[in-house]
């Protein structure tokens, strides 16, 4: 779908060249912005603005692809690309070309990125949170333990004074009195 009928003939221009590749200005906001007559003073804010509209990310999209098709270019041949460069590089002893090749092919497979995941994140502090809590939880029920536990040993330590008292009491009325000085 072209969308150049809704564009103005600034906005055309920067995407022609924001995506004309082997120029300067190729994914260049600030340098294709300069290019399509903004201001120079501008251009950042101009090419920010120009890059999160709609109307600018499908056209450039649709530029991208046309000059890919043009060039004939696609995943597969960068890719043979990259290894015929690499094994060029290795034989003419040039090891840091080398691995910048394979370091291209491992980030096409995704194989450098950090595996981060906001929801993963968010997860984690939700059972982070989850686990505080029932921490708290079991924290709060062996404290709550521990003070009856207190209570019951304070209250059994006064019931057993007050039963050997009740019992010292009644094996002294229990006994007979005794005579001073009288020989059992």
């Amino acid at each position: 779908m072209n969308e150049t009928k809704t564009l103005t003939p600034k906005q055309e221009s920067f995407c022609v060249h924001y995506t004309t590749i082997g120029v300067e200005t190729f994914s260049n906001g600030t340098k294709s912005a300069i290019a399509a007559d903004y201001s120079e003073k501008s251009a950042y804010s101009q090419a920010c603005n120009l890059l999160k509209n709609p109307k600018i990310q499908q056209r450039t999209k649709e530029l991208h692809a046309e000059n890919m098709s043009r060039n004939n270019i696609t995943v597969d041949k960068v890719l043979a690309d990259l290894e015929h460069d690499k094994l060029m590089a290795r034989k003419a002893g040039q090891y840091g070309v080398a691995k910048g090749c394979t370091e291209l092919q491992g980030k096409y497979l995704a194989m450098f990125t950090d595996n981060t995941n906001i929801t993963d994140t968010v997860k984690q502090r939700e059972l982070t949170k989850k686990k505080q809590e029932e921490s708290r939880a079991i924290a709060a029920i062996r404290l709550q333990q521990i003070i009856e536990q207190g209570r019951k040993k304070g209250q059994g330590e006064g019931q057993d004074e007050a039963q050997e008292e009740a019992q010292e009491e009644g094996q002294k009325e229990a006994s007979p009195p005794q005579a001073a000085g009288s020989i059992l």
